[in-house]
């Protein structure tokens, strides 16, 4: 196969990876009929060391990701290169020291593992199942990944806090019947900028508003051609106590091309 050829399919493969890795799909959804905006029916608990209210038992308590087992949060997305979707997230299943969280895009269902710890709730996955498998048309992705540090979610935010979190991949990518590798790690830088007013289609919150940079190196291999290739992206997201993530403005960097991308709250339960 000639140099072009290589490089064009690890150019399809780094694009699939970069989708897999913020669970997005691959083709434009159907949008999904609203729902009508729905409060927690469970009493939030107040923590008395810092006043804060937070939902969930015991290491995945938390004030800012309520992880209760159903929890579901229907958001839209608006200016990606994949066109206006829908999503739901539903906290699938939950145990002592961690949880799933299941992402449905439209046909394409998305698993991602997380881990309750002392100092707050931490993503071991950048977006897929126990071996972060995603399959959509001809293109299936498998990502193993490890040594997850820092944390995701603090179990305390205050404006001011920084924070940073992060983690190694390895996998595998057929696209066509085409067999290919990658390897990489990710980490992201976290700021919390004090609270703001935020209005979304489920209500208007009062919202911890938190800047993110994020930073993927992969390097992708093809019949002996390996290409390093880094993804960066800065994000502000707005997280509610009690109810979770309400919105994000992203703009993420690839290849010389900038995209930008609003995210926001539809409506939710958590009971």
């Amino acid at each position: 196969m000639s140099k072009n050829l290589h490089i064009k399919f690890i150019g399809m493969m780094l694009i699939a990876t970069f989708i897999a890795s913020c669970a997005a799909p691959t083709e434009t959804p159907t949008p999904e009929a609203q729902v009508e905006a729905s409060s927690p029916t469970e009493e939030v608990v107040v923590a008395p060391e810092s006043g804060m209210p937070v939902m969930g038992e015991g290491l995945c308590a938390n004030a800012y990701f309520p992880v209760r087992e159903g929890a579901t949060w229907t958001y839209t997305s608006t200016g990606s290169s994949h066109g206006d979707y829908s999503f739901t997230s539903t906290v699938s299943s939950t145990r002592a020291d961690g949880f799933t969280l299941t992402g449905q895009f439209d046909e394409v269902t998305v698993n991602q593992e997380w881990a309750c710890r002392p100092e707050g709730l931490v993503a071991l996955q950048l977006g897929g199942g126990p071996a972060g498998s995603l399959t959509v048309q001809d293109m299936k992705l498998e990502l193993e990944t490890q040594n997850a540090t820092g944390v995701t979610y603090p179990a305390e935010i205050k404006p001011g806090d920084s924070w940073s979190s992060g983690l190694d991949f390895q996998g595998k990518m057929n696209i066509a019947d085409q067999l290919a590798e990658a390897s990489g790690d990710a980490q992201s830088n976290y700021t919390a900028i004090g609270m703001e007013s935020v209005i979304v289609p489920a209500g208007t919150f009062e919202a911890m508003k938190v800047q993110v940079e994020m930073t993927i190196n992969i390097n992708a291999s093809y019949q002996g051609l390996t290409v390093p290739v880094t993804f960066t992206g800065t994000s502000t997201t707005w997280l509610v106590q009690g109810v979770g993530w309400v919105k994000s403005e992203s703009v993420s960097n690839f290849a010389d091309t900038s995209i930008t991308e609003t995210i926001e709250l539809q409506s939710y339960s958590i009971r």
